[in-house]
């Protein structure tokens, strides 16, 4: 058993990458309309506190320390209104049965002179099964009461639930309007706490954090070249980013800028640290160097993404300057 053992334990250490984490800004849908003080309507056919959530959304959402929205109690000196509507809050019953052995025999035969149960009763379970929804609409108007946002969003909750054990099955469920709205109060406000979140997503400009690979490995047939690199990625995986950039920068001169494993790391930890100009430089470096296509995959991934984010900064940077 013991060899067995010996041959399993490596695989589980398989596809354990090394990773940098990396933040990615979300740019605002309305950010050009450079929307911060604004009104928030109450949302019509809201009985599961909708706009509440979406006001704490609103009033919680920060960018650089910065306030995002200031919210406005009433229309004077604002750049924008946001309103919206509970299309739906509902709830969907359906009955349905399963089936299970009871531990009664329903046949019997004689085996070597014994009397053998070789089949069990079955009994009818019934169960109920619970589809909770909530979709709402909500808009973005400018001062001018020009539509800016407008997106409809859906959330769902599903329940199963089987009564093995007891009688609690309520037949008569579909008959019972207490019920039904007791059970809407109990998990349709978490679905529109959702749908705020999601929301603010859209409208407020926010940071997305990344789990990236590093290159593990250099091309390279020096014995010393080879141990400096593997050093610097045993310094990446405790999270010793400064002492292994120190390295790789070093490992840099020694190969003139000729190793695009070196030039990736070092691009993707200036990224970490959200120096964004000068891990495109070390990228766009390594991408002219590389040749294998998983490596320049990631390198093209990273050029990308670093790009993406500038042109985000660039975008977001007016609404920021107006708070």
């Amino acid at each position: 058993m013991s060899k067995y053992l010996f041959l399993i334990v490596p695989l589980l250490f398989i596809g354990c990458s090394t990773k940098l984490t990396v933040r990615s800004l979300e740019s605002s849908n309305i950010v050009k309309e450079n929307i911060h003080n604004i009104f928030l309507e109450q949302f019509t056919n809201d009985d599961i506190n909708q706009t509440n959530y979406l006001e704490n959304e609103l009033a919680n959402a920060k960018l650089e320390s910065k306030n995002v929205f200031t919210i406005k109690p009433s229309f004077e000196n604002i750049d924008g209104v946001v309103s919206g509507e509970v299309l739906e809050s509902s709830l969907d019953f359906y009955k349905y049965y399963d089936e299970d052995f009871t531990s009664r025999c329903a046949r019997y035969e004689t085996i070597n002179g014994i009397r053998t149960c070789v089949r069990y009763k079955l009994r009818r379970i019934p169960c109920e099964r619970k589809n909770f929804r909530v979709k709402t609409q909500v808009k973005v108007l400018d001062k001018n009461h020009e539509i800016v946002f407008s997106k409809i969003y859906t959330k769902t909750k599903f329940e199963n639930r089987c009564y093995r054990y007891s009688s609690g099955f309520n037949t008569l469920f579909l008959y019972n309007n207490h019920y039904y709205k007791e059970e809407i109060q109990r998990i349709n406000p978490s679905l529109a706490k959702e749908i705020a979140k999601d929301i603010i997503k859209d409208i407020a400009p926010h940071y997305r954090f990344l789990d990236i690979e590093v290159i593990e490995s250099i091309n390279n047939d020096n014995k010393k070249i080879q141990k400096e690199f593997e050093d610097s990625i045993n310094l990446l995986k405790e999270k010793n980013i400064n002492s292994a950039e120190l390295k790789l920068e070093k490992l840099n001169k020694t190969l003139y800028s000729n190793s695009y494993e070196v030039l990736y790391n070092l691009g993707l930890i200036n990224e970490s640290k959200n120096k964004l100009h000068k891990a495109i430089y070390y990228y766009e470096q390594a991408l002219k160097l590389g040749n294998e296509p998983k490596d320049l995959s990631l390198i093209n991934d990273a050029i990308n993404r670093v790009e993406k984010n500038l042109r985000n900064i660039d975008e977001t940077k007016a609404q920021l300057d107006n708070i």
